[in-house]
């Protein structure tokens, strides 16, 4: 009988099921149907890397260099009132990127590693998850912010297709909504404090406090202009340069490509990696990124090889590198609390 009760408990909920049985269909269609064809391009294509100017590939490492210290700036932003050193903070989320490219469950394994090492480096526990959750949060926004934006000249400078709009006007109700919330600052806080009271009642006493502690810190972060700042700026400034890695790459086999149908191009294939499908968005990324670029005219091997370069870079290089950052700051050892 306990035996039975144990399973029963213990039991995959048929929801998650269902999902991993969605997902696998999914990753599956993605790969026959979108990356193998890529595939057997890309060996016809081999040639012209062997062409590739030098100087291109140093301009898109200082790139991509370039984007994931502005993100680790955003990160300084959030917790800098615990004085926690940027070269920690750098290799702590360095060590946490390159292990969601390799792990099962990348984004949950990357975001404990890097809950553990910030906490390491002298940050409070409570403030190191909201500041996870803010950026976990902050950071897609950022990129909805980016397309919506370049949404805008592509309805003035292309044909106003119902994709473009559509992108447009939800940009714009979303904008209109956030402005009105900020006219009824308090009105809004009032209803969120009940929302939130609410919430709490009906949680385990255990966790009840901790939830609230997090809560309460994530509140204050969004209440900081400096943080709201560090927001438009860094997680901003993350996604662009990444994207001109892209560009880079584009223009390094051959073809100069308009920054508007290349921003589009490059938040829908980032956009598809939010869904957890593959870890880092891999095969999905990459299929998607593709596919449009050719849908905007860019000719098919020029699209694959900067799409196949730009992954190499932003996705793989980072693996070695979490892996040195790793034990740099294992040999470094724990920082002390402020």
């Amino acid at each position: 009988m306990l035996v039975t009760e144990t399973a029963t408990r213990t039991r995959t909920p048929w929801y998650r099921r269902v999902w991993t049985a969605v997902s696998l269909l999914i990753l599956i269609a993605v790969v026959e149907y979108i990356v193998l064809p890529k595939l057997a391009l890309a060996r016809e294509s081999l040639h012209r890397v062997e062409q590739l100017n030098l100087s291109w590939v140093v301009t898109a490492v200082l790139l991509e260099a370039a984007s994931l210290v502005c993100y680790s700036l955003f990160t300084r932003a959030l917790v800098a009132h615990q004085h926690v050193n940027f070269f920690w903070i750098l290799r702590s989320d360095l060590t946490g990127y390159g292990v969601s490219h390799v792990v099962p469950g990348g984004a949950a394994t990357a975001t404990a590693l890097r809950f553990r090492l910030l906490v390491s480096g002298g940050a409070r526990p409570t403030d190191v998850t909201a500041t996870v959750t803010a950026e976990a949060i902050a950071s897609p926004l950022a990129l909805v912010l980016v397309a919506w934006l370049t949404s805008i000249p592509a309805v003035a400078l292309r044909e106003a297709t119902p994709a473009y709009l559509t992108m447009f006007l939800i940009g714009l109700i979303a904008l209109v909504g956030g402005l009105l919330a900020v006219r009824q600052r308090s009105r809004i806080e009032r209803l969120s404090a009940r929302v939130l009271q609410a919430t709490l009642d009906r949680l385990p006493d255990r966790i009840r406090p901790w939830i609230s502690s997090v809560t309460h810190r994530l509140r204050d972060l969004l209440a900081d202009r400096e943080v709201r700042k560090a927001f438009l700026i860094w997680a901003t400034l993350n996604w662009l340069l990444d994207a001109a890695v892209l560009w880079t790459f584009l223009a390094a086999y051959g073809y100069v490509m308009h920054p508007v149908p290349l921003l589009l191009a490059y938040c829908a294939a980032n956009l598809a990696a939010v869904i957890p499908l593959t870890p880092g968005g891999i095969g999905v990324v990459e299929g998607i990124a593709v596919s449009t670029l050719i849908g905007y005219d860019v000719p098919a091997q020029t699209a694959l090889l900067a799409v196949l370069s730009w992954r190499l870079i932003q996705f793989w290089a980072p693996v070695p590198i979490a892996g040195l950052t790793y034990l740099s700051l294992r040999a470094q050892g724990a920082r002390p609390k402020n």
